[in-house]
């Protein structure tokens, strides 16, 4: 039906109210699995150190003579080790007009803006603690800062790689350095088993299998493989459930749970090219100085913050942990 003349609309009237929720509605990932999953520790310089130690390997031809005279074996010291804390920051600066004014959704935007920059640090720390970057000592006067080696980097022992993949570099004069990428391959059993039981072999316990998204996908499509026990349904109350899905494996040796992380997949295929086998034990964050508000003193007519933390990963043993280094992290070919 055609509209009568004259008629008087929304689109001609002038002083209608605008309408604004008073929520907003923000779906971006704030969890952080990683370095909730290894926990946090004091440190209490800006160079923490630690130290491992190896037992000789066993062999079957321990046995002497009667009236034996003994000889001695060399001692074989301790290792020494250690990263750098980095000191990671967000800040923002809100005029005092926008403070003042009323808004929607939130009284203040100082308060609002402070709880999002702690949710950025913290993510940021996260996917730093996975990623492949190496340690840096840094240098006076600001020219390079302090960086802490993240876990990609320190995984040399039970590593498995791309093509032209190279584990890091060993450890040296207090650096860790990065490893080398290798050329990236799907997510396979085999490629997990072989990872599990290298790290078995060398008397790490990993539980945890940590992945993109992506990669948690492609895992639980290894209910397909031959040698899987298959589970295709659930009945419960007469309703079948199609399970295509897979949280935990009970590999050869002990059950591992499979924990996807979706700040790997934000911060990009760097980061979510490798899958982490994790023994929560064998690393923490170390925090020289916690998350903290900073106020710095006012310059202008406006509200400013610094929101830094000083921290540092602890991989307290490289080899209880594994990689399934240059994988698709993010697609079938990415």
């Amino acid at each position: 039906m055609a509209q009568i003349a004259n008629t008087f609309e929304t689109y001609d009237a002038v002083g209608n109210r605008e309408e604004l929720s008073d929520t907003i509605h923000m779906i971006t990932p704030e969890e952080t699995p990683a370095i909730s999953l290894i926990g946090r520790m004091s440190v209490a310089t800006t160079h923490p150190e630690w130290q491992t130690d190896t037992m000789r390997t066993p062999v079957t031809t321990n046995n002497v003579p009667e009236g034996n005279d003994w000889s001695f074996d060399a001692t074989t010291p301790t290792t020494r080790i250690g990263n750098y804390t980095q000191i990671s920051e967000d800040t923002f600066i809100i005029s005092a007009s926008q403070e003042k004014t009323d808004k929607a959704g939130r009284k203040s935007e100082v308060a609002h803006e402070t709880a999002k920059a702690g949710v950025e640090l913290r993510t940021d720390i996260e996917v730093t603690v996975l990623s492949n970057q190496a340690s840096s000592a840094g240098t006076g006067n600001g020219a390079t800062n302090r960086t802490s080696a993240g876990m990609r980097a320190w995984l040399t022992t039970n590593d498995s790689l791309g093509a032209g993949g190279g584990a890091s570099g060993s450890f040296s004069n207090g650096i860790q350095s990065a490893a080398t990428n290798g050329t990236q391959r799907p997510f396979t059993k085999a490629l997990f088993d072989d990872v599990i039981l290298s790290t078995y072999n060398a008397g790490g316990n990993p539980d945890v299998l940590m992945t993109s998204p992506y990669v948690k996908t492609v895992f639980s499509r290894i209910l397909d493989d031959a040698d899987v026990v298959p589970l295709r349904k659930a009945v419960s109350n007469g309703q079948a459930t199609i399970v295509a899905a897979a949280d935990t494996y009970l590999s050869d040796f002990g059950l591992i749970t499979v924990v996807p992380n979706r700040q790997m997949a934000r911060a990009g295929a760097t980061v979510a090219r490798n899958a982490f086998l994790i023994d929560p034990k064998m690393a923490s964050v170390g925090y020289f100085r916690d998350i903290k508000v900073n106020t710095p003193a006012k310059t202008g007519d406006s509200e400013k913050r610094v929101l830094n933390a000083e921290w540092t990963l602890v991989m307290k043993n490289e080899a209880a942990h594994g990689v399934v280094a240059d994988l698709y992290g993010l697609s079938a070919s990415s």
